[in-house]
């Protein structure tokens, strides 16, 4: 079984966005002291939040744009979120001249030089969660809907807890990892749609059903994509269900024929994960592994995101002996880095 560990933690580096974590954290402090010294806003109970895949630890290189989640906690059903919004857009567009957008729904804040945005949602409560416009029309007018996304970043905690990799190793934790992995393949293998929090939530749902216990990141990963490709085929009418609000589901861009295409490329995807782990010859099974994860993408220069190990050639041979320095050759079925 060639699960090549020291490569996959390799990998999981490679589509790590450090500097783009340091970008987005700095971008959306510097939002939310706008927001919170705005005395209308205050008197509202303004209290922004940081969402989204960068909140949850799951984003993958690169960070293009970041969600804040403007919380009024005073406001009630008297808020109109076309006037409000329209507020929120002057008062950002003073602190960042020309830079600002007004969006149907939110306000886009642009730092060119971190090249990534800033997406300010207004929200107003709902019980324990939140309603946020699903979309203001030029009157102001709106329809409110229900969301709940720090409920999301508790249930990626809990289960980054849950599943590990080493029983006795509680910083182990297999779940973020894998959807970073499942991320990447979607930006590899699928069209724009249906995009990365779909694809992460089908990875919830699918570990919840499954309960994997694997000793490798390659052998969950490769689990995961099979159960996510049998779980698209269903979803062709009506999205998952919502982990946070399970009376509701999750709405997609995509068409019908975009999701059965995304079921298509997943299966074909999953194909190739398991005949990777399966493969006895470490470098074939790692030429396998990283067509499966692609390479990495809105980058200046894309690169493969799997490396090969050091006695592996391109195309899946292994390196004659005199090609490694120091090192003896590598027979094939063999490891060196497992």
């Amino acid at each position: 079984m060639a699960a090549l560990p020291t490569q996959f933690g390799k990998a999981l580096s490679a589509i790590e966005p450090d500097e783009d974590a340091a970008h987005a954290q700095d971008a959306h402090a510097q939002v939310s002291k706008v927001l919170e010294d705005d005395e209308r806003l205050r008197r509202l109970g303004v209290d922004p939040l940081l969402i989204g895949s960068y909140k949850r630890h799951v984003s993958i290189k690169r960070v293009k744009d970041v969600d804040v989640f403007a919380r009024l906690t005073k406001a009630d059903g008297a808020l109109r979120p076309g006037a409000i919004l329209d507020h929120v857009a002057d008062i950002l567009g003073v602190a960042f001249p020309g830079d600002v957008e007004r969006q149907h729904r939110s306000v886009k804040v642009d730092f060119p030089d971190y090249d990534l945005s800033v997406d300010v949602v207004i929200a107003r409560p709902c019980g324990d969660h939140w309603e946020i416009p699903q979309r203001i029309e030029e009157d102001g007018r709106a329809r409110w809907v229900e969301t709940n996304p720090t409920k999301m970043t508790e249930l990626t905690t809990a289960a980054n807890k849950s599943f590990l990799l080493y029983d006795d190793d509680e910083d182990s934790g297999v779940y973020v990892p894998i959807v970073k992995l499942v991320r990447q393949v979607r930006r590899t293998w699928v069209d724009d749609q249906p995009g990365g929090y779909y694809f992460e939530v089908l990875t919830y749902h699918a570990f919840q059903e499954l309960q994997p216990d694997e000793q490798t990141v390659a052998a969950y990963l490769t689990r995961i994509l099979r159960r996510i490709a049998e779980i698209l085929p269903e979803h062709v009418d009506e999205g998952p269900v919502d982990p946070t609000l399970p009376d509701k589901t999750i709405k997609t861009k995509a068409t019908a024929e975009q999701i059965e295409a995304a079921a298509d490329q997943m299966a074909k995807a999953a194909d190739l994960a398991e005949a990777a782990l399966v493969e006895e010859d470490r470098c074939v099974a790692a030429v396998k592994w990283r067509r499966l994860l692609g390479t990495t993408q809105n980058t200046e220069v894309p690169e493969d995101v799997f490396p090969l190990p050091d006695y592996c050639n391109a195309d899946g041979t292994t390196k004659n002996r005199s090609v490694i320095k120091g090192a003896p050759a590598v027979p094939a079925g063999q490891d060196r880095h497992a």
